[in-house]
């Protein structure tokens, strides 16, 4: 009980925001917070995560003080060697890279492109200074912070910034992360943008007033309707920022109902939508003028996410205190019985107690998870089929859009060279969408772990009970299992630039003609075998990662119960064979029963 009442007291509640560039992310992190702290410009595809967290002046990071974790030569590397690929002007090493990304000129780069091109010319500009401090932590002020959190040539360094910033907020314990846009360059972020989706307390995604969804926006809201469900709680809130806009009150509920049919879509059921103007709403909170702020919309969506945090999180943990005090009460009415019974009959039950608990104990110390284990093989290897039937659907789409007239309109390039990028642009999108998909079978296969520990402790409960009818062990908070880091690509040898070229002549035949059908066709079957065998590789890694942490966790649930039963055999005997002042139990006995019916 002291325990759970200490992680309320302690509580932090993590708050991942999430948005395409433009949408007006960092404003409303502003207008939550109450103050201009977050720059509302950062670049969208280079800017690092940034944490708004509670101050720790113990710790030596006051109000106002900000910790900058730079990049690692690799990692930096790893990313600049990334968009290079993609451009198609591949380098070996960093220095290398530094002597390509001198040449690129902007001329060079189709329009998909000047994302990754923005990104390494601010590599190129930064490099002199910034270098020297890669893989290093620093301490910012605030002001060094928002360069850092805004400045290209320095953002693109970083890794992550925590602010640690005194507002009403953090002062709940609140911690606000404010994520890349989901337009991202940076091929990690996906996996990190997954971090925050599976472990934080609450997501808001925001979306701009009658923008349009991108196609990365498009992307990261089929993860979270492929994962909502994988949730104890709904925890999704979305935002439709600048509903000022909105020239009357119908226009904007057609807006709201245009973006929750756009949700529904991708498979995200009932989502819980506010508009409101960020603008407005911190304009109120700035000059204190509160009709401002409550006209600004965001009183409605502060009530309702305040209620989902600091109540229905909280909710849980009371619920399992107030269970733990229920158990309590029947552990004192069995003692208080077992301390009034006849010594002859108590030191009989004694003595059966003690033979009950070594059975108990060595029917635990002696069970096996291989049958859990091949439980869970056998349902990743099903859910991994399945993976690879979902993105072999999707596989006319991901064509479409890689082998388009625009693409192939761009002057200058020969249809070698288009066609070779058309090429990578389908395997990345396939490969990435292969990658979503198994991040989000993660969640099912560690709620399967989650469910196959309940059963197993349900079991080796009954069957302690058998012998023991009074254990009753805590119930334990599900497992925290960590997300293996998957590494796989596709592999598709047999197609080759020659091969494409037998299928296109020129534009007019590809796209009016048969050819770009044809190359469709046979192009699906040819994937046949490279996407079953990358199904098959996922799953083999996910089965060594988490048959490890099944039976880590199967050890420790064993544990748990052979500690709680000799707890529970202590108390029992203590009761048969020593003094018991029976007022002070029954003193207990109404003081807890007191408490759970107040």
């Amino acid at each position: 009980m002291r325990e759970k009442a200490e992680r309320l007291g302690q509580s932090r509640f993590t708050i991942a925001l999430f948005g395409a560039f433009s949408a007006g992310k960092s404003s409303f992190a502003n207008a939550l917070i109450g103050e201009r702290i977050l720059p509302v410009s950062p670049n969208p595809t280079t800017a690092a995560i940034n944490k708004i967290m509670p101050p720790e002046p113990e710790a030596g990071w006051p109000h106002g003080t900000a910790k900058v974790r730079m990049k690692s030569a690799e990692r930096l590397a790893s990313d600049v060697l990334y968009s290079l690929e993609v451009l198609g002007f591949p380098a070996s090493d960093m220095t290398d890279a530094l002597r390509v990304i001198g040449g690129l000129r902007a001329d060079q780069i189709p329009g998909k492109g000047k994302p990754h091109y923005s990104f390494l010319k601010a590599v190129e500009k930064g490099w002199s200074e910034q270098s020297a401090y890669l893989g290093q932590e620093r301490k910012a002020t605030l002001e060094q912070f928002r360069e850092y959190a805004a400045e290209e040539a320095k953002s693109c360094f970083v890794e992550l910034i925590e602010l640690y910033y005194m507002n009403p907020l953090t002062e709940q314990g609140v911690v606000l992360v404010d994520t890349p846009g989901a337009d991202s360059i940076n091929a990690r972020h996906t996996g990190v943008a997954f971090e925050y989706i599976k472990n934080a307390d609450a997501i808001l995604f925001v979306t701009y007033y009658n923008h349009a969804f991108s196609h990365a926006d498009r992307e990261f809201l089929l993860q979270l309707g492929r994962v909502k469900d994988s949730f104890e709680l709904d925890k999704m809130f979305f935002i439709v920022n600048a509903a000022d806009l909105a020239s009357s009150a119908e226009e904007l509920s057609g807006v709201v109902a245009h973006v929750e049919s756009n949700l529904v879509q991708h498979g995200i059921r009932k989502p819980r939508i506010y508009p409101l103007s960020s603008y407005y709403a911190l304009e109120g909170k700035v000059e204190q003028n509160e009709t401002l702020t409550a006209q600004s919309g965001i009183t409605q969506f502060e009530q309702e996410f305040i209620r989902f945090t600091f109540e229905e999180l909280t909710e849980l943990v009371i619920k399992a205190g107030e269970a733990d005090m229920r158990r309590a009460m029947e552990v004192l009415k069995r003692w208080i019985a077992s301390a009034q019974s006849d010594e002859s009959e108590r030191r009989r039950e004694a003595e059966q107690l003690r033979a009950d608990v070594q059975l108990s104990l060595s029917s635990l110390q002696g069970s096996d998870p291989s049958a859990e284990r091949r439980e869970l093989t056998k349902e990743i290897e099903e859910l991994l089929y399945y993976v690879r039937q979902r993105t072999s659907y999707r596989f006319g789409e991901f064509f479409g859009h890689s082998f388009n007239p625009a693409v192939f309109r761009e002057e200058g390039k020969d249809a070698k060279a288009l066609l070779q990028g058309a090429w990578e642009e389908l395997k990345r999108m396939i490969t990435f969408d292969l990658s979503q998909e198994v991040l989000a079978t993660t969640l099912r296969i560690e709620n399967k772990i989650n469910k196959l520990m309940d059963l197993a402790v349900q079991e080796w409960t009954a069957a302690i009970r058998t012998r023991i009818n009074s254990f009753d062990p805590t119930s334990q908070p599900a497992l925290k299992l960590e997300t293996p880091e998957l590494k796989a690509s596709l592999q598709a040898d047999e197609v080759t630039v020659k091969w494409l070229q037998s299928f296109y002549k020129n534009p007019k035949q590809f796209f009016e003609g048969d050819g770009r059908q044809s190359l469709r066709k046979e192009l699906e079957a040819k994937l046949v075998r490279p996407m079953s065998e990358f199904a098959e590789a996922q799953a083999a890694q996910l089965v060594r990662a988490y048959q490890d942490q099944l039976e880590a966790a199967y050890r420790s649930r064993s544990s748990f119960l052979t500690e709680a039963l000799q707890e529970h055999a202590d108390g029992l005997l203590a009761a048969l064979e020593q003094p018991i002042d029976l007022p002070s139990l029954q003193s207990k006995q109404s003081r807890l029963h007191d408490l759970i019916e107040s």
